[in-house]
């Protein structure tokens, strides 16, 4: 039942959307304006100019200035009971950043996306929950008939961190950096090359970008991307922005900046973000309620038990990385004196978070892996269902999909059996074997069947599972174990035979970064198994060029069936809900607890340090007394069941 659930109410979703944000079809009046505040709608406040946007008795005309754009009211994202101040700590990771950069060569860490989007902001947002864009640094935007050409209306009022307006070229100068090959990320240079001319500054704060492709993801991309200033970015090219920006950042347009002086760089570093006093949306009303904290910090814990007695000793807030062993077993009032007083809580929070594929992966490069019978042997080996069973106490849910919960992951598709006969017949069939008495499967050739498993600390455990059933049919697997850091680094790079990797997923997938042809043998891609199927790359395109969303489904279907029985996975687990965490109990949560579909890093915008519960637990702290349990579970949206 709860697979059906999900499965329709995230139908009826897309089918909403489709004809919300993606099926409109506009015309443009093309004129021009000056550089002044008398800009393409006449004036630089966006409440007076939506006023007349909305109350113009002629906006359907052609020849009205206002024809074909379009904008929303905001409304808060926040609880408005929110109270602003003090310092809010969370785990950074194991490891502190090789780079703070959110672009190019290894800044695909998460901490990464978190630093870039404290600081920054897209063109518009988008409201999962209510299916629509919504303006941020744009006003108002508009799409032509073509469905190729976007138009963007920057926010006269919208400043840099250094006090320098934002302004049509600083949206160019974002577009040229990313398409720049010397900042080394070929997936990003790939993507934005493919679908986008170089955007066009008409006036100072008007933007026409337009696409080279009749593509969906095209417009969500121009209207998601961060602008950049171009004052800094008119003098380097991406060579030099990588090397200088590498552990510093351009001034931003976001709540926060870094706060060099008071952070740390290095293994025992941390990094300091404190709220910007001249944030130009402070008081715009889609921030009611949001960006609650004076500062925020980021902190670093190689060793899993060490974060966990850091937590407890207070140095953190937030515990986002729990086992489920330790949920279960550990995490429990008997073990820690924190939570049986109820000074630490524990919480799981049900939304509408997208889930993208995880699993065992295989590098196809490798002559070996590039026989899909090997693969699917090594599937048939993995035994998902214990280790759920034995390590994760049933707190996750085995993966049969690249797009889990979502209408386009396909109903269909079978979940692969543990099964060591199968495997072993596959094996057979690619020409490796055990003579009686030997240990290992032989080739041919009198070649062991050895193979190298890239891990980070901690996971044997995990994975111990996985090689005592290969070397129970002749497969000897080593454990190559890294920092975790070099073991992203040596996955991005095809340095690997095997390992597992996990990815985030997206409201509206696109494959085509984790499948194309064209990636197959490029480095620092989502493509790590170097898929190159034809079919999967015609039924992209085909995916790529509609629309309308509820359309696409059939497309996703197909391609998702096809990407699963191709077995450059061997499909894990993944979790049911948003987050589950542990937080010391001074923080007032918003009723909905996080964003419609964001996950454990929610808390750092939306929550809040409540004064009174504060006092609270520093009393109960200094007495030794107990707190009342809060509420263990919020399913604001109905998702647990």
């Amino acid at each position: 039942m709860q697979k059906n659930k999900i499965y329709f109410i995230s139908l009826i979703l897309l089918m909403v959307i489709s004809d919300l944000s993606f099926a409109r079809k506009i015309t443009l009046k093309n004129q021009k304006s000056s550089d002044t505040n008398t800009s393409l709608f006449g004036g630089p406040y966006f409440e007076q100019e939506l006023q007349i946007f909305q109350n113009s008795e002629n906006k359907d005309d052609k020849n009205n200035k206002y024809y074909g754009w379009e904008t929303n009211i905001n409304s808060p994202s926040g609880d408005p009971q929110a109270v602003k101040g003090g310092m809010f700590t969370m785990l950074g990771g194991s490891e502190y950043p090789t780079t703070f950069r959110s672009l190019g060569k290894d800044s695909r860490h998460q901490i990464n996306g978190l630093m870039d989007g404290l600081q920054n902001e897209p063109l518009l947002g988008f409201d999962y929950e209510k299916l629509e864009w919504q303006p941020v640094i744009a006003t108002h935007w508009k799409i032509e008939d073509d469905s190729l050409t976007y138009w963007f209306r920057i926010d006269p009022r919208a400043k840099w961190a250094d006090g320098k307006d934002i302004i049509a070229e600083d949206v160019v100068a974002a577009f040229k950096l990313h398409i720049d090959d010397g900042h080394e990320d070929p997936n990003v240079a790939t993507y934005y090359k493919d679908l986008f001319h170089i955007p066009e500054a008409i006036s100072k704060y008007v933007v026409k970008i337009k696409a080279k492709k009749i593509d969906w993801r095209s417009f969500r991309a121009a209207a998601g991307m961060y602008p950049m200033p171009s004052f800094y970015l008119n003098k380097i090219d991406g060579a030099g922005y990588i090397e200088k920006y590498n552990f510093s950042f351009l001034p931003g347009s976001g709540a926060y900046t870094y706060d060099k002086e008071n952070s740390k760089k290095g293994s025992e570093g941390y990094i300091i973000f404190k709220r910007q006093e001249n944030y130009w949306a402070k008081d715009h009303i889609r921030n009611v309620g949001v960006n609650n904290f004076d500062q925020i910090k980021f902190i670093f814990i190689e060793d899993d038990n060490q974060q966990v007695v850091s937590f407890m000793n207070g140095d953190y807030d937030i515990y986002a990385w729990s086992r489920a062993q330790w949920w279960v077993e550990r995490f429990v009032p008997e073990n820690f004196k924190e939570i049986d007083k109820g000074w630490v809580q524990k919480i799981k929070i049900f939304n509408y978070l997208p889930k993208g594929p995880a699993g065992v992966v295989f590098n196809t490069q490798k002559d070996r892996y590039n026989d899909i019978k090997i693969r699917k042997a090594f599937a048939h080996l993995f035994d998902v269902d214990k280790l759920n069973k034995r390590l994760f106490f049933d707190e996750y849910v085995r993966l049969n999909t690249f797009f889990y919960g979502t209408p386009y992951a396909n109903p269909r598709n079978p979940y692969t059996e543990y099964n060591p006969e199968k495997a072993l017949d596959l094996l057979k069939d690619a020409g490796w074997a055990r003579k009686e008495g030997e240990p290992w499967l032989k080739n041919d050739q009198g070649e062991d069947f050895e193979v190298d498993f890239l891990m980070s600390p901690g996971d044997e455990r995990i994975f111990s599972s996985f090689q005592e059933d290969l070397k129970k049919v002749g497969i000897k697997m080593d454990f190559d174990q890294v920092d975790g850091n070099m073991a992203f680094s040596k996955t991005m790079k095809k340095e690997y035979e095997i390992t597992y990797q996990g990815w985030t997923g997206g409201f509206f997938p696109s494959p085509e970064g984790m499948m194309h042809s064209k990636y197959a043998e490029a480095v620092e891609v989502t493509n790590i198994t170097s898929m190159a199927i034809p079919e999967i790359d015609q039924l992209i395109s085909e995916y790529n060029a509609e629309w309308d969303a509820k359309k696409r489904i059939p497309f996703a279907h197909k391609i998702d069936s096809i990407a699963v029985n191709s077995y450059h996975y061997a499909l894990g687990w993944t979790s049911p809900y948003g987050a589950r965490m542990l937080y010391w109990n001074k923080f007032g949560i918003p009723e909905k607890g996080l964003y419609y579909a964001t996950g454990w890093q929610s808390p750092i915008t939306l929550w809040w340090i409540d004064p009174q519960k504060e006092n609270k637990l520093n009393s109960a702290i200094l007495e030794n007394s107990k707190l009342p349990t809060e509420n263990q579970t919020i399913d604001y949206w109905g998702r647990q069941n």
